[in-house]
């Protein structure tokens, strides 16, 4: 599965895996960004820029994997009529 697939190429099994796997990217990025807050005055600036950068990278990474959802359901709910 590729988040350069359009979600109208996708199944419903690849549409949630792509939501769960968003999921697993972002709680990673909690876990890095609790480092950083957490972390002791030994951390380097070089490992904080690195650690708040990982965190940039996943949440773009995230919102790659979110597009193909988002896209599916608006477009099943523009199906039903309700969707704007």
């Amino acid at each position: 599965m590729s988040r350069f697939i359009p979600h109208t190429d996708m199944s419903a099994d690849e549409l949630i895996q792509c939501s769960y796997q968003a999921l697993a990217v972002l709680s990673l990025c909690e876990s890095a960004a609790w480092a950083i807050e957490g972390g002791s005055s030994a951390q380097s600036r070089a490992e904080i820029d690195q650690l708040a950068d990982s965190i940039g990278s996943g949440l773009r990474l995230a919102i790659e994997l979110l597009g193909p959802v988002h896209d599916a359901l608006e477009c099943h709910e523009g199906l039903k009529g309700g969707a704007k």
